[in-house]
């Protein structure tokens, strides 16, 4: 089964929240809330939200919290603020102020997360088998 979750026009830059994601996908849910609360990004602060969230579901849903990895984490860009800035002489500089998107899935099934490299050979493996 499996739990998606969305949180929208975070008030942070998705520059900012990118790395972050890249070392939580394929994690298993509570070790990745783990070490996001020991982050010292504020995407992360964001982030351990979002997944708390989602385990609450997944214990309301009855399944095993310990089986529930991350499926798949992904930020896009939200709409952007414009504001002015005053300098001399007249003259004003653009601001823009961006937000951004966070979509978390949560599996309890270890057979999606398989790398392309595993396919290939199961795939080679059963062609055998014929």
């Amino acid at each position: 089964m499996e739990i998606k979750v969305k949180s929208s026009y975070l008030r942070v830059s998705p520059r900012k929240v990118r790395p972050v994601l890249h070392g939580l996908r394929g994690e298993i849910a509570q070790d990745a809330y783990v070490a996001l609360s020991f982050t010292n990004k504020k995407g992360a602060g964001l982030l351990a939200a979002l997944l708390k969230s989602a385990i609450a579901i997944g214990k309301e849903n009855d399944l095993e919290l310990e089986k529930l990895y991350i499926k798949s984490v992904s930020c896009s860009e939200g709409p952007r603020l414009k504001r002015r800035q005053i300098k001399a002489r007249g003259r004003s500089d653009a601001i823009t102020k961006r937000m951004s998107h966070l979509n978390l899935v949560l599996s309890d099934t270890m057979i999606e997360n398989i790398k392309k490299e595993d396919k290939k050979t199961n795939i080679k493996e059963a062609k055998k088998a014929k």
